[in-house]
């Protein structure tokens, strides 16, 4: 078998199968520096590959220049893990060999899984489902609490947290809110006025815009926007104190860490999430009017003052109470994955991911259940 140019000096590799009084005897020649060489590294491995029990073979590797471990590796592993029983080569090469066959066994990886793996995996995930979703709930508990307490006596009331904390997650998000609700805006007039307009009913768009925006458009665009910007930085702040050792300190001067970093959150996004989807509602509906002004031929003045009377004020209201909902679903689930996150940084980017993750997908499931009972219910 010819070998072929290498460029890790030296002649090119070789495998040569002679026949030795009724033996077969494998020659190999050249020089087997194959780390850099992939051509021949994957021609050798072809070519022993081929070759018929290699490991009752009589090998001859005098006439190998050099021996990389690479080469060794190939080399070991056409014999299948072991010397062959005739092999004649250089002392300084037989060291490699050597050192293959005393180190450790690697175990073969498992490329199939069985019914048993997946039964054992899927019971892992639903019992870490039914962690997690019993530790917030516990929390929820623990949050309403500590509301009751401070209903009673107002002393206790985090006011710096709170305001601290409706800032970080409300006035900070005003301009992202903004711009993003009119793009959509400018987005849903535009694809909605396609097919009114084929029908001649342009000012439909009204009623529509209205009703997609107030009900679902508002509160959902800015519970995911927030969900991904005041969620994790909810989880992140609270899973950093675990470094600092901040949550440790608070316990040591009878603080409460619940109260002073779960519940300020919790109320601070329960009032500034319904604030947040009135501005993003504004914005939308701007972005809409907008378009349909200058697309649609309906006039801006004509599409705001039309807007009351085509949409009920319930599903403003809906919208809101969503926007509350939601606010309370972002604050607690950042709060629970930043309190459960470990005193390494590891943790405190998984734990991030996890808050963003979850707190999109429970909003998603629960504008749609909440569409749904609505709809039996005959409210929408």
């Amino acid at each position: 078998m010819s070998g072929t140019d290498t460029r890790n000096g030296g002649s090119p590799p070789g495998v040569q199968i002679e026949d030795d009084e009724g033996r077969r005897r494998v020659r190999l020649t050249g020089s087997w520096r194959l780390f850099t060489a992939s051509s021949d590294r994957q021609r050798l491995a072809d070519e022993l590959d081929a070759l018929d029990s290699p490991h009752d073979m009589s090998w001859d590797l005098s006439e190998v220049s050099t021996l990389d471990s690479a080469g060794a590796w190939l080399l070991w592993q056409a014999w299948g893990g072991r010397e062959p029983a005739e092999l004649k080569c250089r002392d300084p090469h037989r060291q490699r060999f050597e050192r293959l066959a005393a180190a450790p066994e690697v175990p073969p990886r498992q490329t199939r899984l069985t019914v048993v793996d997946l039964l054992d995996r899927l019971g892992g995930d639903l019992i870490a489902v039914g962690r997690h979703v019993g530790g917030m709930i516990a929390l929820l508990i623990g949050v309403m609490a500590d509301i009751a307490t401070c209903a009673v006596r107002w002393r206790l009331i985090p006011a710096r947290e709170i305001s601290a904390a409706i800032y970080r997650s409300g006035v900070s998000s005003v301009i992202l809110l903004g711009v993003t609700g009119y793009v959509i805006g400018v987005v849903m007039s535009l694809q909605i006025g396609v097919t009114l307009s084929s029908f001649g009913a342009n000012q439909r768009i009204i009623g529509l815009m209205g009703l997609a925006v107030l009900r679902e458009l508002g509160p959902v665009i800015a519970a995911i926007i927030q969900a991904g910007r005041a969620g994790s930085s909810i989880t992140a702040g609270i899973a950093g104190m675990h470094l600092t050792e901040e949550l440790d300190a608070l316990k040591t001067f009878g603080s409460s860490p619940r109260l002073r970093l779960v519940t300020s959150r919790v109320i601070a996004m329960m009032i500034t999430m319904p604030l947040l989807v009135v501005w993003t509602d504004g914005a939308e509906i701007m972005g809409g009017a907008t378009t349909a002004q200058f697309d649609l031929n309906v006039p801006f003045a004509l599409f705001i003052a039309r807007l009351p009377a085509s949409v009920d004020m319930y599903n403003f209201w809906l919208g809101l109470g969503k926007g509350a909902l939601f606010g309370l679903i972002i604050a607690l689930v950042g709060s629970y994955f930043g309190l459960t996150a470990r005193a390494n940084t590891d943790s405190l980017s998984s734990q991030t991911t996890r808050s963003v993750v979850v707190g999109l997908s429970l909003i998603l499931i629960i504008d749609a259940l909440s569409g749904a009972i609505l709809a039996k219910m005959g409210l929408i």
